[in-house]
């Protein structure tokens, strides 16, 4: 059997002995005021690639695909190009790969590594929604009416996440195998904004976890990510996920910029 080469890195989760844990954002980077201090591991990371028909969307909760995209190198998130241009090349790609019924995309994020216009990728082990989250979005998005007739049958929550630049050399996106995630792992955390309050899973560490990234990716590939599925059969439900620092980044390495654009999928 081929072995997995590892790069250890350094995460922040949350501690598991913190109650209720917080985060209060700050401005347009995505920096967080958190009710606790991180706790700080060093934990290794597999090369994905070596092993990636391992890894797919309902089993580890994230798989890696090739997907060209006509979309440039765009900083601005409100550039009309990712509406007119990607938003449709992303609905026929989730559409090809999972055989949803149904794609509705609402959101995106660029991130740019140190910038200080928008969101900087983020370094904290997270998932993007928690299992009475994600419903209450839906609603939000459908109307209660439209959103309990799409949860009568399966829906899941997934992120299509691509570097703009490449290869990746700098942040690059490690993700947990949703198999290796212990019972009491994920913590729902509060999301404080100025106008509004999220909720979302935070992690906490233990021993079991396995970590996967897949090293210099390209603009000519993507991951897609599953942040909910409402289905409760065994397959992966949630995928927390992390930017994080590779040992020996060259300090002169290009920043890291990538969009995630996220989606809700119906399936018949």
């Amino acid at each position: 059997m081929t072995q997995y080469p590892f790069t250890q890195a350094e995460m922040n989760f949350v501690p598991a002995g913190i109650r209720n844990p917080e985060a209060r954002y700050i401005g347009a980077t995505g920096a967080a005021e958190r009710n606790y201090d991180p706790d700080r591991r060093s934990v290794k990371v597999a090369d994905g690639r070596i092993r990636a028909d391992d890894y797919g969307l309902d089993s580890s909760g994230f798989e890696l695909i090739q997907s060209t995209t006509a979309l440039g190198e765009v900083e601005d998130p409100d550039h009309p190009d990712i509406r007119v241009v990607y938003y449709p090349e992303v609905e026929e790609t989730l559409r090809r790969q999972t055989g949803a019924s149904e794609v509705l995309l609402f959101d995106h994020t660029i991130r740019i590594t140190g910038s200080d216009t928008v969101r900087r990728p983020v370094q904290h082990v997270h998932n993007d929604y928690t299992h009475n989250s994600a419903p209450i979005r839906l609603a939000q998005l459908l109307g209660a009416e439209t959103a309990a007739e799409w949860l009568k049958g399966r829906v899941a929550q997934v992120n299509l996440w691509r570097p703009l630049k490449g290869p990746v050399r700098t942040l690059p996106l490690a993700l947990v195998d949703a198999r290796t995630i212990g019972p009491h792992d994920l913590r729902d955390t509060a999301l404080i904004y100025d106008d509004r309050v999220g909720h979302i899973y935070h992690l906490s560490h233990n021993d079991a976890q396995r970590w996967v990234y897949f090293p210099e990716m390209t603009r000519d590939e993507a991951i897609l990510i599953k942040g909910y599925d409402s289905a409760e059969d065994g397959r992966a439900r949630f995928t927390p996920h992390t930017a994080f620092s590779l040992p020996g980044e060259p300090v002169d390495a290009p920043p890291r910029h990538s969009i995630e654009v996220r989606s809700f999928l119906r399936f018949d």
